[in-house]
């Protein structure tokens, strides 16, 4: 099986909270646009899995007071778009593997909530993981078609 890295799944979560919270669609859209997308890649990605992992992230982001939630998702995508979860720059394509390969192994949602709450705690500490300003994952080299996905035009019809 072709299973998404679990950074895929993070950023995706991340990009659907934010498109959500900035938008006018119901949640159901967003995800399940982002999974008809990432299911062309993937075989892990349906729209319940998404829907599962950004409602966690939405559940967490209320108990989080005078935080600017759509700054937190900007950061998060941002680091797990940009960096491994060591801290080390993530290297998009190298010889012998792109970072968007499929996995062996299977991420559940559960595990994208956990690292965006461990991300936060992260944040509230270190300052500097916040996005530069003028950050855009359709900027990143070498990232090709996720972008696309990120900015891809979200229906009302996707809700069915």
């Amino acid at each position: 099986m072709a299973f998404a890295p679990a950074w895929v799944l993070d950023a995706s979560s991340a990009m659907i909270a934010k498109r959500y919270i900035m938008g006018d669609m119901p949640l159901e859209a967003y995800t399940n646009r982002f999974s008809k997308s990432l299911l062309e890649r993937y075989s892990d990605t349906s729209g319940d899995k998404l829907l599962e992992s950004v409602e966690g992230m939405m559940n967490f982001m209320t108990t989080i007071k005078g935080e600017n939630v759509l700054l937190v998702c900007d950061a998060f995508l941002h680091n797990r778009v940009c960096f491994e979860s060591s801290g080390a720059p993530r290297k998009m394509k190298t010889m012998f593997r792109s970072a968007l390969s499929p996995q062996k192994k299977q991420v559940g949602g559960d595990a994208v909530v956990k690292s965006f709450r461990t991300f936060v705690f992260r944040l509230r500490s270190e300052p500097s993981l916040l996005a530069p300003k003028s950050w855009d994952p359709s900027d990143v080299q070498d990232l090709d078609w996720l972008a696309d996905i990120f900015k891809q035009r979200v229906k009302v019809t996707d809700t069915l």
